[in-house]
C-alpha cells in the first residue's frame, strides 16, 4: 500500500490442473508481505481442513502483485487506483480464476465497481468481517486514515470505537514501517496498547483493519486478524461444491 513500484509482477502458483478445488485469484501487493502471508495461511488452512500433503492436494492459485499508488500516507490518486484494480480484476478473470480475493482492507472502497467489471465473485474483507461481528454491540477499529475517513467499517456495528487523531497518525507510521521492512517491538507494543484501550472502553471485538498490522501483532483474544478472515473465506469458496470454470 506504499509508493508505486515500477512494474507489475504476475506470479503463478499452481496445484494440479485437475484439482477438485476452484481456482483462487489474489489481487495482492497492497502490501507485498501481507500478500505473501495470506498465501501461507491459505496453505496452512488446506493442510488443517483437508489434510493436504502432496502438491496436487492444493488448489490452483494465481497471485497478481499490483503496485497501486500510495493509500496510506498520501491517498490522492483515487482514479488511478480504481482503474488499476478494475483492469487487473479483469486480467485475473481472463486467466481463468473462479474467485478473487483482494489482500487489502482500504481498497474495499472500490469493491462495487470491481464487482461490476467481472462475472466471477470477488470476496470483500469488509463483508466477511461483518459476519464475524454480528450481534456485537461495540467494535474497535484499527485501520488506515483513508479507510476510516471513507467509512469502510461503519456498517460493522451499532457503535464503533475509532482511533483518535494521534492514534491514526501513529498507525500510519507503524504501517509505513511494516511496508519498509522495519519491525520494531515498540510498534507492536503501541498496537497492543490501542487494542487494550479499546477493550477497556467496552469493545467486544477489535478489528485489525489493515492486512499489514498482523505481520507484527500476534493473535490476542478478542482481536480479528483480517488476513485470517480473507484466507478462511477463500478456502471456503474454493472448496464449495460446484464446477470450476471450464470444468465438467
Amino acid at each position: 500500500m506504499g509508493k508505486q513500484h515500477s512494474e507489475v509482477l504476475v506470479v503463478f502458483i499452481s496445484g494440479s490442473s485437475g484439482s477438485r478445488f476452484k481456482t483462487i485469484g489474489i489481487l495482492g501487493g497492497m502490501g507485498p508481505e501481507s500478500t505473501a502471508e495470506l498465501y501461507l495461511r491459505i496453505i496452512k488452512l488446506f493442510q488443517k481442513k483437508f489434510g493436504a500433503k502432496y502438491d496436487d492436494d492444493y488448489p490452483e492459485m494465481i497471485i497478481y502483485n499490483l503496485p497501486i499508488p500510495d493509500v496510506v500516507e498520501d491517498p490522492t490518486r483515487m482514479q488511478d487506483i480504481r482503474d488499476m484494480l478494475v483492469e487487473d480484476a479483469k486480467k485475473l478473470e481472463a486467466l481463468g480464476v473462479d474467485i478473487i480475493g483482494v489482500a487489502c482492507n482500504t481498497v474495499d472502497f472500490f469493491m462495487p465497481v470491481m464487482r461490476e467489471a467481472v462475472s466471477i465473485p470477488i470476496l470483500s474483507i469488509i463483508d466477511e468481517i461483518r459476519e464475524k461481528v454480528k450481534r456485537k454491540e461495540k467494535v474497535g477499529i484499527l485501520a488506515t486514515e483513508m479507510a476510516i475517513k471513507e467509512g469502510l467499517f461503519d456498517s460493522l456495528g451499532p457503535e464503533l470505537i475509532l482511533p483518535t487523531e494521534a492514534q491514526r497518525k501513529l498507525l500510519t507510521r507503524i504501517i509505513m514501517n511494516i511496508l519498509s521492512g522495519r519491525r520494531y517491538s515498540d510498534d507492536a507494543s503501541q498496537i497492543n496498547t490501542m487494542v487494550k484501550s479499546m477493550q477497556d472502553d467496552g469493545a467486544d471485538l477489535v478489528v485489525l483493519g489493515c492486512t499489514d498490522l498482523p505481520l507484527i501483532y500476534r493473535r490476542r483474544k478478542g482481536v480479528i486478524d483480517t488476513i485470517d478472515i480473507l484466507a478462511e473465506a477463500l478456502v471456503r469458496e474454493s472448496s464449495r461444491p460446484g464446477s470450476k470454470r471450464g470444468g465438467d
